[in-house]
């Protein structure tokens, strides 16, 4: 375990995800937008690619997409989801999303180099599973080890960006408020 903990805060990566409550997205969409609600990997997808696109901008890079190899539908789901931001930008209303200054669509085609799925035997994709689990379990438990081990090391984006641009560029965690509801005991 001391090995594994030791390369995953050595290796040259940063940590970054869209972690999103699933009861929480039902309970804030379903009944507004009922059987058209977005699927949840329409959202995520769309905000860990901008928010990774601009940590990329920023350090003069361009950024290549890899998920994970999944099911056909959902592979193709991911295309269609990678062209729409390169061809229009992001999905979401102008009006709300504008706190979250959002990339134009050139922004998004002169960053996003390219779209490759890598298959679970991929060691970037198993490095890519251990960052995960610790981002997505911090937004219900931020005490939990793993998390504090990569925050600590300065290998997650909240390591590297300055406070004001955490809650707009930082991992994002959504629907989050049927979770608060429950630790505060209401």
């Amino acid at each position: 375990m001391r090995d594994l903990s030791r390369l995953l805060t050595t290796i040259d990566v940063v940590g970054l995800a869209c972690v999103v409550d699933r009861p929480g997205y039902d309970a804030r969409y379903r009944e507004k937008y009922g059987r058209r609600q977005w699927h949840l990997c329409q959202t995520a997808f769309s905000v860990v690619v901008e928010r990774a696109a601009k940590y990329a901008r920023d350090n003069g890079r361009k950024l290549r997409v890899m998920p994970e190899r999944s099911s056909r539908d959902d592979e193709r789901r991911i295309r269609d989801y990678f062209g729409c931001l390169r061809e229009k930008g992001a999905p979401f209303d102008s009006q709300s999303s504008s706190q979250y200054a959002p990339l134009l669509a050139d922004e998004f085609c002169d960053t996003l180099y390219e779209l490759r799925f890598k298959a679970k035997t991929s060691p970037m994709a198993q490095v890519a599973d251990l960052y995960l689990w610790p981002l997505a379990i911090a937004g219900y438990d931020e005490g939990n080890r793993a998390y504090g081990l990569l925050k600590n090391a300065g290998r997650l984006i909240e390591s590297r960006l300055p406070e004001p641009q955490l809650a707009t560029r930082g991992t994002k965690y959504s629907c989050f408020e049927l979770v608060h509801q429950h630790m505060r005991g209401s």
